[in-house]
């Protein structure tokens, strides 16, 4: 079945909504857009202007791009839903943090290899 893109920004903005762990009132604010406009958008009752698409991206602290993707969502796919949980993990970390992060997860996925 055909989803039109107002469908696909609208499940997308409520799924990295949920995933931030925002409430609509808090993406709204963090947006400077009102609650309920929010909510029309996510239910696909009102059509956004890139000008508001941005904002929530930037709010969401996400590409635009990723709100029109059409990936399978967490718990569909075990590799998105991991890679979805270490962007989690390093979200609001420095960048000193995210890369002993990351080297941490390299010398791990190299011992996994070994066995």
């Amino acid at each position: 079945m055909f989803k039109s893109i107002y469908d696909i920004l609208g499940d997308r903005v409520r799924e990295e909504r949920k995933k931030a762990g925002l409430t609509i009132e808090e993406l709204a604010g963090l947006a400077q857009i009102s609650s309920s406009f929010l909510a029309y958008i996510e239910t696909k009752g009102r059509k956004a202007s890139l000008a508001t698409i941005e904002k929530l991206a930037q709010a969401l602290r996400i590409p635009v791009a990723k709100l029109f993707e059409t990936v399978p969502g967490p718990g569909k796919d075990t590799v998105y839903a991991a890679t979805q949980k270490f962007a989690q993990l390093i979200r609001d970390k420095t960048a000193n943090e995210t890369a002993g992060i990351l080297e941490v997860a390299k010398s791990a996925a190299k011992h996994l290899r070994r066995k």
